[in-house]
């Protein structure tokens, strides 16, 4: 019995309090305990900064990669003469 009211409290008043002390509620209630909004937006504002990120370094690589495409072409057509 005293489990149960120990997760019933950890589940149910923990956020309760959490939401009226601090005017927000959890989006999400798991095994890992409360996840607020805030959390989450920041979250997803570092995927998309890390994405972004990834995204200018596969542009850089492809821009050298044309280059050196180019360049093995100019030395094969050398080799030919």
């Amino acid at each position: 019995m005293a489990l149960l009211v120990f997760y019933g409290d950890l589940l149910l008043v923990t956020p309760a309090f959490l939401g009226l002390a601090r005017v927000r509620l959890p989006v999400e209630i798991s095994t890992r305990g409360a996840k607020f909004a805030d959390e989450t937006q920041e979250s997803s504002l570092r995927n998309k900064e890390a994405i972004e990120s990834v995204e200018r370094r596969v542009e850089k690589l492809t821009e050298r990669l044309t280059l050196a495409k180019g360049e093995i072409n100019q030395l094969k057509g050398d080799d030919n003469r």
